[in-house]
């Protein structure tokens, strides 16, 4: 593979991994917002995040030994911080899974009101649970196969969603702003654009290079930040300002021979990343705290449809707390790694492009997750 395939392939798997489930959450928070604060919030932290994951490819370039973020945090910031960002982790995944589990199960019950099938959410909640769950223990070769081929299967869809929402714009809804002001959309934007868990797997494929890195990463994250955005802007605008919290309702925006096309793809691709992320909590539950394998998977997949009882199954609200503290705490302590491994360099000199880079971009980017994290709890 030349060099400008390995660049190609880091981009397209970041995005990948980008564009997710969080991407059905972005209509409703614009709309929350209105959609030209959103706009301008959206994009300042699209900054952020970009700057996240430069800083964390800096940290990765230079430690190849444990590609895994607690074990990054370990090395450039101490054993201490490293098992403070191993328990953050554990939440995110936990979190990360319950929210597939509700968006999950709401998009299989859309689809099965069109089949004419009786049943709850909550009840095709816990199908789809438990379907992942078997799937999981006896055939996740099978998955991991196909979960590259589903996840451009629904960049695929939302290409053709937002083109299909495009002929039907309202732009009086641009003027439209919401009665109350709230600061849930923080978490939610912030869930959609992050990408830290497929960084190490970018670094293998452009094989430690420093440019080819850099440029996978300004792509892939820019590249999602903007296709989100404009998915999430096509959506709000062609309801005319009228889309529902329920992410499932985006259905209605589709003439009815088409409807199943978005809870379709969206159960498919949300199934495969609970699939493959109750796989790195096992492993994270049996590899590092030393978990029995059966003890393990008992957590991994246990922890979430527990919380699947214990929550208001809020996929929107799920995803804000998530990404608002959670994943907001384990993006800082990747800022910090890169400045950790930034700062290592010799011969920095004061006020240089690289002292600043090393000095006062990670400061202001763990500020930003620090203000934002306050004003979530605070105003959300």
């Amino acid at each position: 593979m030349i060099a400008s395939e390995r660049r190609w392939s880091g981009t397209l798997l970041l995005l990948g991994t980008i564009i997710g489930a969080g991407i059905f959450g972005v209509p409703a928070m614009i709309g929350a917002w209105g959609v030209l604060p959103a706009t301008f919030a959206f994009a300042v932290l699209t900054l952020i995040v970009l700057g996240t994951h430069l800083l964390y490819a800096e940290a990765l370039l230079l430690e190849k030994t444990n590609k895994r973020m607690p074990g990054q945090a370990a090395y450039w910031l101490g054993k201490p911080m490293g098992t403070l960002t191993g328990f953050a982790f554990v939440l995110q995944t936990c979190g990360s899974n319950l929210a597939y589990i509700i968006l999950g199960g709401e998009f299989l019950a859309v689809l099965a009101r069109i089949l004419h099938l009786p049943g709850s959410v909550l009840i095709w909640q816990v199908i789809f649970w438990a379907a992942g769950a078997i799937t999981v223990l006896v055939g996740l070769s099978f998955v991991e196969r196909v979960e590259g081929f589903l996840t451009w299967a629904l960049v695929a869809v939302i290409f053709a969603l937002t083109a299909f929402f495009l002929m039907r714009l309202d732009f009086s809804a641009i003027l439209s702003m919401p009665s109350r002001f709230t600061f849930e959309p923080y978490g939610v934007f912030l869930f959609s654009l992050l990408g830290t868990t497929s960084m190490p797997e970018v670094e293998d494929i452009v094989r430690s290079n420093k440019r080819d890195m850099r440029l996978a990463v300004l792509r892939g994250t820019l590249g999602a930040a903007v296709l989100t955005y404009i998915f999430g802007v096509t959506a709000w605008l062609a309801s005319g300002a009228s889309l529902s919290r329920d992410p499932a309702d985006l259905v209605l925006l589709l003439p009815p021979a088409v409807a199943f096309i978005i809870p379709l793809f969206g159960f498919l691709a949300v199934g495969t990343s609970f699939l493959t992320m109750s796989l790195d909590l096992r492993n994270m539950f049996h590899i590092d705290y030393h978990f029995t394998a059966p003890s393990a998977w008992l957590a991994a997949l246990g922890v979430p449809f527990a919380l699947l009882f214990l929550t208001t199954r809020d996929f929107l609200a799920t995803i804000g707390l998530v990404g608002a503290t959670f994943s907001a705490f384990i993006a800082a302590t990747a800022a910090l790694t890169g400045r950790a491994a930034l700062r290592r360099r010799k011969g920095i000199e004061k006020f240089s492009t690289l002292w600043w880079q090393a000095n006062v971009f990670p400061a202001i980017i763990v500020l930003a997750y620090l203000v934002g994290g306050l004003a979530w709890l605070t105003y959300a």
